[in-house]
This record gives structure tokens, sequence and C-alpha cells, in this order.
């Protein structure tokens, strides 16, 4: 009868997702339809310009220079949208700020005391354009400035809060944020993707290093670890069961890279296997438990010296127990042995010998994180610490 670990024995591979390597989502690509519908709409609009200036330029006060900036509109038009096309929002500020000035520039073409009576602008429905541009490339907030910008040229050049200037103010304002939330909402839907797909990936590669593991480098080191004490060697064993659990957790939750940015998401159970002792036991959701880089980095920081705490003074042939808890808006991490636990008053002995290991390394970090470091133990009864530290606002809680 053969065991899983036994040398020879292989085990049928599931079939999984077929993921393509290299596959990427284009995240700017997702609003692309967007950009479309607005080119679609800046040249509606203008068209409905040319109508407006084609029936009232004979009551313009210069209808020459009307027309002129009928023909700029017009250039204009085709700039943005080639420029649209191919990606490049940061363009949409300066469309505000040439919209505005556009749409300010009837003060010097019309009459007067034609637009005081409720005459129409030059560019009529043609300026929500560079709105729904700022919508599109930044989102709702942007937009709402956006909004109060254009009404603001609008007041300026009509000189009146009427009932016409508080509908157009409305109507951009609906549009504006309606745009921006679709905008907004499809770029996180492409983002959820891409690290969908590098999920899906990364799972795909360590399935298939897995199988080539196990049925290798696992199998002697189980072998090892089963003959070691019949050689008399029991270093051999301890190393070989140290290595076979390290290498376990590495196929199960993957190689971690904490060097990226701070912002870059980072599956903490996948650092909590890396970063543990051979000997510790975690256990963690079955999900990935992403949290920032930054948040990373002094948490697991924080672990390793409880876990170094626990083998100075517990030993490392006491037990050592780790639990990961995603709350949503944080995350917990228990770390408990079973040594004789800390006399008390010990850890205010220490701190004033200058040993800042628990007040600096634990209850430090977690502070600096604004989290908080519960230790609890008593003579006899082992330590365990608490550590929990709040997600920041957008943090990819229950991903």
């Amino acid at each position: 009868m053969s065991t899983p670990d036994a040398p020879g024995t292989t085990e049928a591979a599931a079939p999984g997702p077929v993921v393509r390597r290299g596959a990427t989502v284009d995240v700017g690509a997702a609003v692309a339809p967007l950009w479309r519908g607005l080119v679609a709409f800046r040249v509606v609009a203008l068209a409905y310009a040319v109508v407006n200036v084609v029936r009232d330029v004979g009551l313009y006060a210069r209808p020459a220079l009307g027309i002129a900036v009928l023909a700029f509109m017009a250039v204009w038009t085709l700039v943005t949208s080639v420029a649209y096309l191919r990606g490049a929002r940061r363009l949409a500020v300066v469309d505000l700020v040439v919209t505005v000035l556009t749409t300010m520039s009837t003060l010097v073409v019309d009459d007067p005391a034609r637009i005081a009576a409720g005459g129409p602008v030059i560019t009529t429905v043609w300026s929500a354009g560079a709105v729904l541009a700022v919508a599109i490339a930044y989102g709702i907030r942007p937009a709402v400035g956006a909004v109060a910008v254009s009404v603001g040229a609008l007041w300026i050049t009509r000189r009146a809060l009427d009932a016409a200037l508080l509908s157009d103010a409305q109507l951009l304002l609906v549009a504006g944020v309606a745009v921006g939330f679709a905008a907004v909402a499809m770029r996180r839907s492409a983002r959820r993707l891409q690290e969908a797909i590098a999920t899906e990936a990364a799972a795909a590669e360590r399935e298939r290093l897995a199988r080539d593991i196990h049925d290798g480098v696992l199998q002697v080191l189980g072998l090892m670890r089963r003959r070691g004490p019949a050689l008399g060697d029991p270093e051999l064993v301890r190393a070989a069961a140290e290595q076979e659990v390290s290498l376990r957790r590495l196929i199960t939750r993957g190689p971690v890279g904490l060097d990226g940015p701070d912002d870059e998401a980072v599956d903490l159970g996948a650092a909590l296997g890396a970063a543990l002792p051979a000997r510790a036991v975690l256990a963690a959701p079955p999900d990935p438990v992403c949290v920032r880089s930054g948040l990373a980095r002094p948490l697991l920081a924080a672990v390793r010296e409880a876990a170094a705490n626990a083998d100075a003074h517990a030993g490392t042939d006491s037990g050592l127990w780790v639990l990961l808890e995603d709350e949503g808006d944080a995350v917990t991490i228990s770390v408990r042995d079973d040594g004789p636990g800390i006399p008390a008053g010990r850890l205010e002995d220490a701190a004033a010998q200058g040993h800042l290991g628990i007040v600096s390394s634990i209850r430090g970090r977690l502070g600096e994180l604004g989290g908080t470091a519960e230790l609890v133990t008593a003579p006899d009864e082992g330590v365990e610490w608490e550590l929990r530290v709040p997600r920041r606002d957008g943090e990819g809680a229950g991903r």
C-alpha cells in the first residue's frame, strides 16, 4: 500500500482553467466606449451650433468673428476627438479651459442686449463636451468641479441667474455625475479583471510546479524525514521536516514579493506562510487576504518579532500557532505559544533595562499603522499576541 508521499506515486491533476500567459487587461481601454460616445456627442453638438450661428449670424454685433469662433470650434472638435480616441485623457483639463473661453467669446461676438434678453451662447450644448471629458478622465468629483466652472462661465456671459441657467446647471450636473460614475465603475471592473487574470495565471503556474515538486523534491524530503531516525541523525530529520513544510507552504500559497510600491496589493496569508518558522501552524482564510504592501511589511515584522520571542522564551520545541482573520475593514493576526508565559512585571522591567523588543518592534509598529497589539499571558499559560490593523479606505477587502 502506498502513501501520498511514497516515491513513484503520482496524483491525477484535475483539469483546470486554461490561462493564456501574458494576458493583460488595458484599464485605459475600459472607458474607450465612453470616449467614442463623447466624440459622437461633440460632432452632433457642433452641427447644432452651426445651425444656430447660421440662423443668428445677421443679429451678431460682429458676424465675421462669430464665423471665426465657429471655425475654431470645428478644428478643436477634430483635435480633441483624435486625442480622446487615442486615450489622451490629460487633454480634458485643457479642453475645459478652451471651452470656457469659447463660451465667453459670445460677449464680443453677440449684442450684449440680446444676450441679456436670453439669447443663446455661441457654443450652445457643445460646451457640455468638456464637462463630460473631465468626468470620463477623472471621475465624479472632478466632474462636479468642471460643472461649477462651466456654469460660472455661463453666468458671466449671460449676467443673469435665471431659470434657463439653473436648468443648464442641473442637466450638466446630472450628466457629469452619471458619466463620471460610469467611468469609475468601468475602470474598477477592469482592474478587478486584471487582478483575477493574474491570480488565475499564478494559480495555474503554481499547480504545474506543485506537481513537479511533489513528484520529486517533496517525496525525497518525506523519505529523509521518515528514515532519518533509523540513520541516527536527528538534525537531518529536523532539517528535512522544516524544508518540507516550507516548500509545501510555498507551492500552496505561492511566492510573495514585498519589494513593490506601498500601494501594491499583497496576499497577507502567503506573506505569513513565507515569514513564519517551519514549526508554526498557520490558519488563514482560503481566499487571499489582500492588503497594501506598505501595511504588510511592518505587520510581518511585528509577527516575526512575536515568533522570535516565542523561540527565545518558550523554546523551539514549543507549539506556535498563528491565526489570520479578515474582518473586512481590518485584519487581525493572533500569535500564540504554549510556553511558560511572561511573569507579571517582566515587560516593565525589560523596558526599564532598555530591552525594547516588545515596546518598539511590536507595539510601536502597530501604533504607527493605527492598529493595536494586545498581549495575553500568565505564568505557565503561554503567550498570545493579538495584532489588529485597520485597512485604508478603498483597500482590497474581501478580494
